[in-house]
């Protein structure tokens, strides 16, 4: 019996694995071959100058304390206080890589549709009051995940411009994208999408290959792209990434995109004694995660500064109803 091959996965195990698909989890997502006649092809891109310039996209959120309220009737009410913030790097031709805008939001938001303000407090923290309809314990968390996604969203869709191709972290958002020239970077691998005979095809890429296109339902392209070669013992699809592109913006056009990113892409691979998820973790949005996060603030200082909001709460809580003395209860 032939002995398995045993590899070490590239990324910090804190981060998990890029590669996340059960053996069982293939074809299960309608899925057709755009590209090439139909056929299942690796696509060797040249390694050509940069013609136009590259905008990446990224944000990070942060859950910053758990908060309940207690109703008259003694259920309880979940929420979270914490912040997101998303940001941008631009790297034109012939250019060094440069910050632009950052956004930064820090909210409260609670469950069962209920609602309620925190006082703002010294320091200059403040929070925006948001609702959801769920009950479920983690329904707030996931509405600041979405709402990082959607204000990800908004700046990608502001940074479109011609030309210039927006590079956005994680799988399209349609609601907010659709119709515009921003390519979706899927670095974590959770599904099987080709079927297993293709999909066991993927790991034969190279450094600036990609395999032929595919449609996903109706509202996307996409590929997969190998940003280096893997190194023998990390397995075989170390380096590879998926990228998406609106199909409401033409064949023609998601075969560019495609193109260009794969010749591109390999010059902003992540160097794995600076990033933990490199290489798929791109160098300008390991970047600008790092600025984000210190764009947060101290998350110490932040959870603090819930604490005083609550507490000053309960003192104008306490001053408005004040607790009878020893005289005013005897009466």
């Amino acid at each position: 019996m032939t002995e398995p091959v045993v590899y070490v996965e590239g990324w910090a195990q804190s981060y998990g694995s890029p590669y996340l698909v059960k053996n069982e989890d293939a074809g299960a997502v309608e899925v057709e071959l755009v590209e090439d006649g139909g056929r299942f092809q690796i696509r060797a891109v040249p390694a050509l100058p940069q013609s136009r310039t590259l905008v990446f996209v990224d944000g990070v959120r942060r859950g910053e304390a758990s908060l309940y309220q207690l109703l008259d009737d003694g259920r309880v009410v979940r929420g979270v206080a914490g912040a997101h913030a998303c940001g941008a790097v631009i790297a034109a031709p012939a250019s060094p890589a440069l910050f632009a805008e950052t956004r930064l939001s820090r909210l409260v938001i609670w469950g069962c549709g209920r609602t309620g303000d925190l006082p703002a407090v010294a320091g200059g923290w403040s929070w925006e009051s948001h609702s959801v309809a769920g009950d479920d314990p983690q329904a707030p968390l996931d509405e600041l995940q979405q709402r990082m996604r959607n204000a990800e969203g908004r700046l990608a869709a502001s940074l479109c411009a011609a030309g210039r191709l927006v590079v956005a972290d994680g799988p399209l958002d349609f609601a907010l994208r659709r119709d515009r020239e921003i390519v979706g970077y899927v670095k974590t691998h959770r599904r099987a999408l080709l079927e297993p005979a293709l999909h066991v095809q993927v790991p034969r890429l190279r450094a600036r290959e990609r395999t032929s296109m595919f449609r996903i339902g109706d509202e996307r392209y996409s590929c997969y792209a190998r940003l280096v070669d893997a190194e023998p013992a990390h397995g075989p699809w170390s380096g590879i990434v998926r990228l998406e592109f609106p199909a409401s913006a033409g064949l023609d056009a998601a075969a560019h995109a495609f193109d260009e990113l794969t010749a591109q892409l390999p010059r902003f691979a992540g160097v794995p004694h600076r990033d933990p998820r490199a290489p798929q973790n791109l160098q300008p949005i390991g970047a600008l995660e790092w600025r984000l996060r210190h764009l947060l603030g101290p998350a110490p200082l932040a959870e603090r500064a819930v604490r005083d909001a609550i507490h000053t709460l309960h003192a104008r809580a306490a001053a408005a109803h004040p607790m009878p003395g020893p005289t005013e209860a005897l009466a």
